[in-house]
């Protein structure tokens, strides 16, 4: 009986390792499959850190007030458009800025974490 029970917990061992370890192994990055709901041509703000949580699609056009339901809301940015993005700490293209190059992806850290509030586009600076 003894003997019986010990086996029992090391097969239940085996098998929970084995499940928690299966989906490491599922992609190569973690990025893959969310970045594809940005649509190409859009500039693209996430409310979570590396491109996860919900999304917003803009077209690249200047912003200047991305409205308040993603006021101060992004953590990570994917600019799929051709030109320049800049993201704005302030509506009407007030406060710190930031480029982003047409195609790049960008983690909003630190001043720029959850504070974009308007962008423009090819027209970054100030």
């Amino acid at each position: 009986m003894r003997r019986a029970v010990k086996t029992a917990v090391v097969a239940a061992a085996l098998a929970s390792t084995a499940v928690l370890a299966a989906p490491g192994t599922a992609s190569a990055d973690p990025k893959d499959g969310i970045l594809s709901n940005c649509a190409e041509g859009k500039i693209c703000l996430f409310d979570g850190h590396n491109y996860t949580g919900d999304l917003l699609q803009l077209d690249p056009v200047n912003t200047p007030d991305i409205g308040w339901a993603w006021n101060d809301r992004a953590g990570s940015v994917w600019n799929r458009s051709g030109d320049e993005a800049c993201i704005w700490t302030d509506a009407d293209y007030n406060g710190r800025s930031y480029s982003i190059p047409a195609g790049a992806t960008q983690e909003l850290l630190f001043l720029y974490d959850n504070a974009v509030s308007s962008i423009s586009v090819n027209q970054c600076g100030g």
